[in-house]
């Protein structure tokens, strides 16, 4: 003989979903887990399957996530300039020429070659004002 359950026992159980946190990167060092968040973040690096995360404070981080991955966790204006490289373009300095970009913490990106009149046209447009 079966005993029914009623579906009331198990409304306790259920969880509600939990809200994703957005415009965060978690960042594992050893036993600590770091919460990067967009506004610290200058630029994404590829290398493959995983990604270096590169700080305002001028450190960087090793993640095991693609650049799409996390560009689309950060769920902010990230710019993909190159094959290897995202921007935040909140830490764009200037354009040295048309195929490279200053950023604030001193650091210098290419942007490829088939991408520069779309980020032209994007940073004219949005960022630095340029006609």
């Amino acid at each position: 003989m079966k005993t029914q359950i009623h579906p009331t026992t198990f409304q306790n159980l259920i969880h509600p979903r939990r809200k994703k946190r957005r415009n965060i990167v978690t960042v594992h060092l050893g036993n600590k887990v770091l919460l990067l968040e967009a506004k610290e973040i200058t630029y994404l690096q590829g290398d493959g399957n995983y990604t270096f995360v590169h700080t305002t404070t001028g450190k960087r981080y090793l993640v095991s996530k693609t650049m799409k991955t996390i560009s689309a966790l950060l769920n902010a204006k990230f710019l993909r300039i190159h094959k290897s490289h995202t921007i935040n373009p909140e830490h764009l300095v200037a354009r040295i020429d048309a195929g490279t970009v200053l950023l604030s913490c001193g650091q210098q990106l290419p942007i490829a070659r088939r991408r520069i009149p779309e980020i032209q046209e994007i940073l004219a447009g949005e960022y630095l004002h340029i006609n």
